[in-house]
């Protein structure tokens, strides 16, 4: 697998992108209903700010750069510990991670690619739906709560990953999350967007 600091970069790469199952339920609150139909409308942003990684074994930081655009996703993550500069690139089919003159790309039709490769499992694009606050689309609902004004989540539950929205904005008149934590078993991630880009409706 190479030096551990870039198998750091590649890690936090990994989580950022692939997932399976069942159509979801979603809860019928009308406020709810018309904002998530607005979040599945969303599909050109970009998102700058910082993404932390932490497990029993190591703790690692990065800047993050996401460009969605439709199904595309390009990654940007460079960060202290040692983390070299890492860039993704995925087409929803595809994932490649290159990290200086290395270049690795993996089939995501094939679930057990990455765990195989680096002895992670972790979910792939399901944080592209995360981010914006609305549960992947490919993934069972296993817990959903809705905040104060029942528009906005507060907390999800998908494939045992538990997200947590501790924080929201306003971006082109759209309430978009500015803080997450996500947390499956002994893996944490903490997410804390500073902008959102978003293409005009």
């Amino acid at each position: 697998m190479g030096a551990r600091a870039p198998l750091g970069g590649v890690l936090l790469a990994m989580l950022l992108l692939t997932a399976c199952a069942q159509q979801p339920q979603l809860p019928v609150a009308a406020d709810w209903v018309e904002h998530s139909a607005r979040l599945a409308g969303l599909t050109i942003w970009t998102v700058e700010g910082k993404i932390a990684l932490q497990t029993p074994d190591q703790v690692e930081s990065a800047s993050i750069q996401w460009r969605q655009h439709e199904a595309i996703t390009r990654l940007y993550l460079s960060g202290p510990l040692g983390i070299a500069a890492t860039r993704v690139y995925s087409d929803g089919k595809t994932l490649e991670i290159r990290q200086g003159e290395e270049l690795r790309s993996w089939d995501l039709t094939d679930a057990g690619a990455l765990e195989r490769s680096t002895g992670w499992d972790l979910p792939l694009a399901a944080l592209a739906y995360w981010l914006k606050g609305l549960p992947a689309p490919e993934l069972d609902i296993q817990r959903m709560e809705l905040g104060q004004g029942q528009s906005q989540l507060q907390v999800l539950r998908q494939d045992d990953w538990e997200i947590h929205y501790l924080a929201y904005a306003n971006y082109g008149g759209i309430t978009l999350p500015t803080k997450l934590q996500i947390q499956r078993r002994d893996t944490t991630v903490k997410l804390v967007i500073r902008d959102w880009q978003i293409a005009p409706a």
